[in-house]
């Protein structure tokens, strides 16, 4: 799999920070395990200012399944489901922090990111416009979540997987 690109804050769990400044480029799962202790965004931004106008390029599509939109166990969305949706398709899955734990109302279930490579995106309307074909194809990803600015909050013991590909820096 080609290495992706994110940027991280120097902190975890601040939904107020912006600023982004650490470049980290993901060529292993356990890049993308130290990565992921702090919060991330997915994009290169103007000043390292995570903001819609601040955009300017991705090689990453990043979702967020919490599997809220059903309180059956049987119809929540797994690893494999995604696998089984996109075959052949490459991707890192984070568990998120409230991963089998209650979050707000919603009892424990699985809840993930999952971070596609992409080539290249230098436009925001065009990232957020694949992010919504996506979600439109496997509406189980977060909708609220298809904006260039997206951000995930760090967590404190990642747990990352590599599904479908091979991180060794190649396609």
């Amino acid at each position: 799999m080609k290495p992706i690109t994110i940027y991280t804050a120097n902190r975890r769990g601040d939904k107020y920070n912006t600023f982004y400044p650490e470049k980290r480029i993901i060529a292993s799962v356990e890049d993308l395990t130290e990565a992921a202790q702090y919060d991330q965004v997915f994009a290169e931004y103007k000043d390292n200012h995570r903001a819609i106008a601040d955009f300017i390029r991705s090689d990453c599509l990043p979702f967020d399944c919490d599997n809220d939109h059903s309180d059956l166990e049987t119809d929540w969305k797994t690893a494999s489901d995604v696998e089984a949706a996109f075959p052949g398709v490459p991707f890192y899955l984070i568990y998120s922090r409230h991963h089998m734990k209650w979050k707000d109302k919603y009892s424990p279930r699985p809840r993930f990111h999952v971070i596609f490579p992409i080539d290249p995106v230098t436009d925001g309307d065009t990232y957020r416009q694949l992010k919504e074909s996506v979600i439109s194809f496997f509406p189980y990803f977060d909708t609220g979540a298809k904006d260039a600015a997206r951000f995930f909050f760090g967590v404190k013991a990642p747990v990352v997987e590599l599904h479908g590909g091979e991180a060794d820096g190649t396609e």
